[in-house]
C-alpha cells in the first residue's frame, strides 16, 4: 500500500477526530528535498502520522504546530528554509533545499472534496489533476487551499470552478494531465499548484513458483496493483502471495483482456515453461504493455523469439529481466526486476546515483506569469527554521 492509499484509509476512519486532524502537503521546492511537491503526511490527534513530508527532519516540528497553526480554520502555508549551511548543521537536516507545505484540518471542505474526488478516480482508475491556491496576491478573492478538479472527462468542480483563476489554469491542468507530472503556475492574483494523481502501478506476473512470492511481495509494498497469473491457481495458492490484488489461472484461449494489460501496465513472464511462454508471448506483445520482461538467459530469449514469431528489434523487451545487480536467488532477482521496472517507469537509466550530475529529481515545471512569481520574502506566511526532530 503507497503513502495516498494508506492516508486515504486511514482518512475514512477518522469520524469527528477529522476536526482536529491536519493534512501536510509538499506544495513548492527549491534546491535539494528529499520529498517533491505532493508528498502527504496525516497528522493525528493521538500523535500518529500517516505518510512522511520529509527524511525525517520536518516531520517533529511540523507536528508540534500544526494544530495552531491551523486553529483558524484556514489553510496555511509555511516555509522551511534549510538552505543555509550553519542552519542545516545545527538542526541535523539531511537536505539544503527550502520547501513549501500546505497545512489544513481534515474537515475543511477544501480537503474532504480532494480526498473523495481521489479516492472516487482511483476508485474507477481514473487519472486526474487538482489546482490548488498556495499563495495569493493583495485584494484577490481566492484563498488558500481553494480548489479545482479536472479529469479526462474535463472539469470536475471545486471551489475555483467556473472562476477567471480555473480559466488561466486550464491549458497549465490539461498539459498535466497531458504529461502525467505537475507544475507550478504563477498569476498576479495567485500561486497555484496544479498536481498530477496517478494510478497504482499495474503489474501481471505470470508464474507461479517460489520466485514470484519475493517479487510479488515487493510490488505490493510499494503500492502496486499485483495480478499472479497462476497456470495451477486455486485457493491454496493465494494465500502465497499475501498483498496481492488478484491470483488467477490462465486464461483460455487467446483473450487477456481480463488481467487488465494496457499501455500502462507491466508484465513478467517467468513461468519457466518455453510452451507456455511461446504461446503467451505474442498475445502479450497485443497488449502493448509499458514494460515487458522475459525471465531465463541470452539463448533463450532469442529462441523464444524465434518460434513465436517476434522480431527482437520490433519492440522493447527486457531480456533477461532486471538489472545488473549480480542476483542469485529469488529476492535478489525480484529485486533487480523492480528495481529495473522502476527505472522504465521513471525514464531513468538505473545507474548509480553517484554517477549523475546536476539535481536528483527532475524540477517541477514553472508556468504563467513567472516574473510576478511570489518570493519566499513576498509570502503572507512567516519563515519557518526547522527544528531537530522529534
Amino acid at each position: 500500500m503507497n503513502e495516498l492509499q494508506s492516508i486515504l484509509q486511514e482518512w475514512r476512519r477518522l469520524g469527528v477526530t477529522a476536526e482536529t486532524s491536519v493534512l501536510a502537503t509538499v506544495v513548492q521546492v527549491r534546491g535539494s528535498s528529499y520529498r517533491r511537491p505532493g508528498a502527504r503526511m496525516l497528522l493525528l490527534p493521538n500523535g500518529r502520522r500517516v505518510g512522511t513530508i520529509s527524511g525525517g527532519c520536518l516531520e517533529g516540528d511540523v507536528a508540534r504546530k500544526a494544530a495552531w497553526w491551523t486553529s483558524q480554520g484556514l489553510g496555511v502555508v509555511r516555509t522551511f528554509d534549510n538552505s543555509a549551511p550553519d542552519v542545516a548543521w545545527e538542526f541535523g537536516l539531511g537536505c539544503n533545499g527550502v520547501i513549501s507545505i500546505l497545512l489544513e484540518r481534515v474537515a475543511s471542505p477544501g480537503v474532504r472534496e480532494s480526498l473523495e474526488f481521489i479516492e472516487a478516480r482511483q476508485s474507477a482508475e481514473t487519472p486526474c489533476a487538482i489546482a490548488t491556491v498556495i499563495r495569493t496576491g493583495d485584494g484577490t478573492p481566492w484563498r488558500i487551499g481553494d480548489r479545482w478538479f479536472r479529469d479526462a472527462e474535463g472539469d470536475a468542480g471545486g471551489s475555483l470552478s467556473g472562476s477567471p483563476l480555473a480559466a488561466a489554469v486550464s491549458d497549465a491542468m490539461q498539459t498535466t494531465l497531458e504529461e502525467e507530472a505537475g507544475r507550478l503556475f504563477h498569476s498576479p492574483e495567485a500561486d497555484v499548484f496544479i498536481e498530477w494523481i496517478g494510478l497504482p502501478q499495474r503489474l501481471v506476473v505470470f508464474g507461479g513458483g517460489l520466485d514470484v512470492v519475493p517479487l510479488a511481495r515487493m510490488a505490493a509494498i510499494l503500492g502496486w496493483r499485483v495480478t499472479v497469473v497462476d497456470a495451477h491457481s486455486g485457493p491454496a495458492s493465494s494465500g502465497r502471495f499475501p498483498g496481492v490484488e488478484r491470483v488467477v489461472p490462465l486464461p483460455d484461449g487467446d483473450d487477456l483482456s481480463s488481467l487488465g494489460i494496457d499501455e500502462r501496465a507491466a508484465v513478467v513472464l517467468m513461468t519457466h515453461n518455453y510452451p507456455r511462454d511461446r504461446a503467451l508471448l505474442p498475445r502479450i506483445l497485443e497488449c502493448h504493455p509499458r514494460y515487458l520482461g522475459l525471465l531465463g538467459p541470452h539463448h533463450r530469449a532469442e529462441s523464444l523469439f524465434r518460434d513465436a514469431g517476434v522480431e527482437p528489434g520490433s519492440c522493447d523487451i527486457h531480456a533477461p529481466v532486471g538489472l545488473d545487480l549480480g542476483a542469485d536467488h529469488p529476492e535478489t532477482i525480484a529485486l533487480s526486476i523492480v528495481a529495473e521496472i522502476q527505472s522504465v517507469l521513471a525514464g531513468r537509466a538505473g545507474g548509480s546515483l553517484r554517477r549523475r550530475r546536476g539535481s536528483l529529481h527532475v524540477p517541477v515545471p514553472e508556468c504563467g506569469c513567472t516574473d510576478t512569481a511570489l518570493s519566499a520574502a513576498d509570502e503572507a506566511t512567516t519563515l519557518e527554521v526547522c527544528e531537530a526532530a522529534a
